[in-house]
């Protein structure tokens, strides 16, 4: 059967795109909270750079482990089941860093916030696709990337301010509350789902066939460039900016969130750009503007020169991720819908672990020029490439949103 939102009440679909909307923030501010605590916890610790960014990776690789299973999940037993476990995991994981007194059991605890993560992050965006009317899933999916990018900068944002006015346990026990509320309001709101017809193509194959062809592979690499670029600089600008400008971590995380507007204000007007338009003009310019973006860190001065080149990658960024999801979405059959966001998790998580690992090993060896100047070249070599092959991706385009309601279609005489 199809997804039980298909048939709700306006005010009733409103509320679960807003239960959706709440957990991909919860998720997203994950990402960040603990990054302008690094150095505190390198003085609790005693725990080098390349400690620090594994540290953070902890937190994407079970989501790299479990994001195909996760996504036939929500295709198989449904959204509402999958949501409850993640949020509750993510409470737990949580409260576990809150107490955690080692590197070891943080990087534990971490992993465990990734798994609950991983669960409701994939159901909560899959709840959104299912809700949105065709030829507007891209402006859809932009209120929740919104949310996504907004809880990417406001969880700096939340740890370094909350940490430095009450504790460092504060932030994770605050996120541990919203975790369990949104959990209520989902049990109470969110139908119960009957038998969910599933592909019989096996997992491999189905990813296979839908990121072998052009839009599907660039919009993986999109998301994969840009979750590697910004765990690269949630370990790099931290670090430096304690370093070079001896900041605090309540002012370097409202540094982080100096590009929150501009970053929740674009997601769905790139999204709509891309339903009207072609996903390949903003997957363009935001990979173009995210690479100016990171070389700023590096070139402008002081603190007035940090906010600028932060609200100018969150608008980078917002366009980058704005045209990739609902991009690698089209490229899935609808049934498959819960699979194609257990891939784009994977490619996220696969990217995210990566860079603060990567941007960790560059300030041991070099410097933090060398750190922001490597994804800076390679963003900026993405958007060349994607102009180069811009004429076939717009034809392929042009066929996938005119045939974006062909599976609904089909799936109701099924």
């Amino acid at each position: 059967m199809g997804p039980p939102t298909r048939d709700s009440s306006p005010p009733r679909r409103r509320a679960i795109v807003a239960i959706g909307v709440g957990a991909v923030t919860i998720d997203s501010a994950l990402l960040g909270l603990i990054a302008p605590l690094l150095p505190e916890i390198e003085a609790r610790t005693g725990a080098g750079d390349a400690a620090l960014g594994l540290a953070l990776a902890a937190y994407a690789v079970p989501i790299a482990v479990l994001s195909l299973p996760l996504g036939r999940a929500a295709d198989a037993v449904g959204r509402r089941a999958l949501l409850v476990a993640g949020l509750l995991i993510v409470a737990i994981g949580s409260v576990l860093v809150a107490i955690s007194d080692s590197i070891g059991i943080l990087m534990a605890a971490r992993a465990v916030q990734g798994v609950g993560s991983a669960a409701s992050w994939i159901s909560a965006l899959a709840l959104v696709s299912d809700t949105a009317p065709p030829g507007h899933r891209g402006e859809a999916l932009g209120v929740a990337l919104g949310a996504t990018s907004a809880g990417s900068i406001a969880g700096p944002a939340l740890g370094g301010v909350t940490a430095q006015l009450l504790s460092f346990e504060a932030p994770f026990l605050i996120l541990c509350g919203l975790a369990l509320a949104l959990l209520v309001v989902a049990l109470a709101i969110l139908p119960h789902e009957g038998a969910r017809t599933t592909s019989a193509v096996p997992a491999l194959p189905a990813i296979i066939r839908s990121t072998r062809s052009g839009v599907g592979a660039w919009a993986a690499a999109i998301m994969f460039g840009g979750a590697c670029s910004l765990g690269l600089v949630e370990v790099v600008a931290p670090l430096d900016l304690n370093a070079r400008l001896d900041l605090s971590s309540s002012a370097i995380g409202l540094l982080f969130a100096a590009s929150i507007a501009v970053d929740a204000a674009l997601s769905p007007l790139g999204g709509r750009w891309g339903d009207r338009r072609g996903r390949r003009r903003p997957a363009v310019t935001g990979l173009a503007v995210t690479a100016a973006s990171i070389l700023a860190l590096a070139v402008l001065p002081g603190v007035s020169g940090t906010a600028v080149a932060l609200g100018i990658y969150g608008a980078g960024f917002s366009l980058m991720m704005a045209a990739s999801v609902p991009w690698l979405d089209e490229a899935f059959p609808g049934r498959e819908r819960g699979l194609a966001y257990g891939v784009l998790n994977l490619v996220y998580a696969s990217g995210y672990a990566i860079g603060p690992i990567l941007g960790g090993l560059l300030l041991a060896v070099g410097n933090a020029d060398l750190a922001y100047g490597l994804p800076a070249v390679a963003l900026a070599l993405g958007a060349l490439g994607l102009t180069i092959r811009s004429r076939g991706l717009a034809a392929m385009t042009h066929v996938t949103r005119k045939s974006e309601a062909t599976p609904e279609r089909e799936r109701c005489r099924g």
